[in-house]
């Protein structure tokens, strides 16, 4: 069976989609020399940001395209199916409590949840410890981590506090990396890339130690 992993939040913008391709170019570099039959991608957002990334790549033929699928309502019973086939199962979840993000949960090996360094992103991880424990009540087995996304280059005054406010939810597993706000990522999305295709190598080692400390979860 593949590594089921779910990106999700209850909140949108945090960088849910960014995470999930930059993860599926990651591990096809790092694990699978450029190969990228073994991974797919679960486009379970309406806003299918995910999708369009894959059929944007899918023009590009100096790279090469990933299988996607975009599956909604309760796809806990596709997932696995599907992690029967691939090596990787990227899940990009609603950035609300919808129920592909419920269902995904009781399927998934890691959900990772990515979060802004700001007080107002991480008081929502509140309500998402609740859906984390009912979740386990069905999947004992999820892992959950969230690391801190789209932080400030320039200073490290939020990133301390964030962490600190992290310690609050034992449910969740803080992630040592984090992942800085990079023209990289806007620029390398838009050209349905992932930074490790890139040119920015600070962009890319963030991702490598990301990738790092996914693997030693799951």
């Amino acid at each position: 069976m593949g590594k089921v992993i779910l990106l999700a939040h209850q909140k949108g913008g945090v960088g849910k989609s960014n995470t999930a391709t930059n993860l599926a170019v990651a591990i096809a570099k790092e694990q699978f020399n450029g190969e990228t039959d073994r991974i797919l991608l679960v486009d379970a957002d309406p806003q299918a940001t995910l999708y369009r990334w894959s059929q944007r790549r899918e023009d590009n033929q100096n790279v090469n395209s990933f299988p996607c699928i975009r599956l909604d309502g309760n796809i806990t019973s596709q997932i696995k199916i599907e992690a029967g086939k691939y090596g990787y199962v990227i899940i990009d979840a609603a950035g609300r409590d919808s129920r592909e993000m419920r269902s995904a949960m009781l399927a998934s090996d890691l959900m990772l949840i990515p979060t802004k360094a700001s007080l107002a992103d991480l008081e929502l991880l509140e309500h998402m410890s609740e859906t984390v424990e009912t979740a386990r009540d069905y999947n004992p087995d999820l892992t959950v981590s969230v690391f801190i996304n789209m932080a400030p280059t320039n200073s490290q005054t939020e990133k301390t506090i964030a962490k600190q406010l992290l310690k609050e939810f034992p449910e969740f597993r803080l992630l040592n990396t984090v992942l800085s706000e990079r023209k990289a990522h806007r620029d390398a999305f838009s050209e349905a890339l992932g930074v490790h295709e890139w040119k920015d190598t600070k962009a890319k080692a963030e991702m490598s130690c990301l990738l790092k400390e996914i693997c030693n979860e799951i």
